[in-house]
């Protein structure tokens, strides 16, 4: 963002005067000087006294009245290096906004899911707080500004720390690139937040749920909760992934949802982790249950694949709601109490599997996780038995 230069200053001073001093902060304008050219005034307030900011072009004015909205007219100055004085100095460099939009053009050997991710972290997150700011200005007072406003706004801890994390990735390409002298935003300490806790069913409570979908749906149900498998991954199974013969079916690929301006579109990709491509047995039951006569085992009314958004609208959500709901001409219904996400099925799917005694480091392979230290960080307390051995000390101990 280039300030103009000295010539169209002194026409801008004459040209801020006819505004008088009731235009809202940060109001910006075309002045055209007598010789044809155009400048883009940008108004401020310091000391009582109203002042202009001039630029060549009006995506600077732009920017520059973001940054003043956001952050005050003198840190907005302070920012771009333009001292409250008669005559501003030129301020030069990329600004966040800007650096992180080159960055991600360049970026290599990531899926198109998780770059289109990060362009929603860019646009709807950082712009608005953080993107006007030059890069060489951003300082951890506003990192943390920014990550409050995440907590503030609703965004969980997981959330928070997904897109602080990215940043500093960012951040960290532009000291490896010589652009910065450090991290502004290394060692910003996350907001903690209430994490919401995984619902598990039991058998009954899955069979009130199971009941309240019409039947076409029960041999889904049926799959996720046994396999355990992402609804994106049941979603992307064929029939030649189904072998009844030796009751498995096989997990490699799941749908990517790629947002793609108003009509998101989906693509098949690789599961989300390495461990995640895996092969798992399935009882028959649920195996015999399932249509392999067509190329997607589950799909939607128009035989095509389905897509989760609009299934959890106008299937799920709806049969929740029924599964929850009293019946007035059966006041001994059994109900439905717990508010349960689809990817609480694989929650109780490791439940029902530790529960029954199935070792840790086969449940982990079931799911399809990293290592068993991902499943014993997750499920470790539904294990039976566990800290069972330290309260039985304990209880010696506190013997007389």
């Amino acid at each position: 963002m280039t300030c103009i230069n000295a010539k169209i200053e002194t026409h801008v001073k004459d040209f801020v005067k006819g505004f008088g001093q009731k235009q809202p902060l940060g109001f910006h304008s075309e002045a055209p000087a007598t010789d044809g050219t155009i400048a883009y005034a940008v108004l401020y307030q310091s000391g009582g006294r109203q002042s202009a900011l001039t630029f060549d072009h009006p995506s600077a004015a732009e920017a520059m009245v973001s940054l003043i909205k956001a952050h005050g007219c003198e840190r907005a100055l302070a920012m771009h290096g333009i001292e409250i004085a008669p005559r501003q100095r030129e301020a030069v460099g990329q600004t966040v906004a800007e650096y992180i939009d080159q960055h991600l053009d360049a970026l290599s050997g990531v899926e198109r899911k998780t770059v289109a991710e990060y362009k929603r972290y860019l646009t709807r997150d950082i712009e608005p707080v953080l993107g006007q700011i030059p890069l060489t200005a951003l300082t951890r007072a506003d990192i943390s500004k920014w990550v409050n406003k995440l907590r503030d706004d609703g965004a969980s801890g997981k959330t928070c720390g997904n897109k602080l994390g990215f940043l500093s990735g960012v951040l960290n390409a532009a000291v490896r690139d010589g652009d910065l002298p450090a991290n502004p935003a290394a060692g910003i300490r996350l907001p903690r937040t209430v994490k919401r806790e995984m619902e598990i069913l039991t058998r009954a409570e899955f069979d009130i749920l199971k009941a309240a979908f019409t039947e076409r749906w029960h041999a889904l149900l049926d799959l996720l909760v046994s396999s355990g498998c992402r609804f994106s991954q049941a979603t992307a199974l064929k029939a030649a992934d189904i072998d009844r013969v030796s009751g498995t079916i096989r997990i490699n690929k799941a749908w990517k949802r790629i947002p793609d301006g108003d009509a998101d579109r989906y693509e098949l990709g690789q599961p989300k982790t390495r461990r995640s491509t895996r092969t798992i047995s399935v009882p028959d039951s649920v195996l015999n249950n399932l249509d392999l006569n067509r190329e997607w085992v589950f799909t939607n009314s128009h035989g095509g694949p389905i897509r989760l958004y609009s299934w959890r609208t106008n299937v799920w959500t709806k049969s929740l709601a029924k599964a929850k709901a009293d019946d007035p001409n059966d006041p001994d219904k059994a109900i439905l109490t717990k508010a349960i996400r689809i990817h609480d099925l694989r929650h109780t799917a490791a439940s029902w599997l530790l529960g029954a005694g199935v070792p840790l480091i086969v449940v982990s392979a079931h799911l399809g996780h990293e290592d068993t230290s991902v499943t014993s960080k997750i499920y470790g307390h539904l294990i039976p038995g566990a800290g069972k051995e330290a309260a039985d000390v304990m209880a010696k101990l506190l013997t007389p």
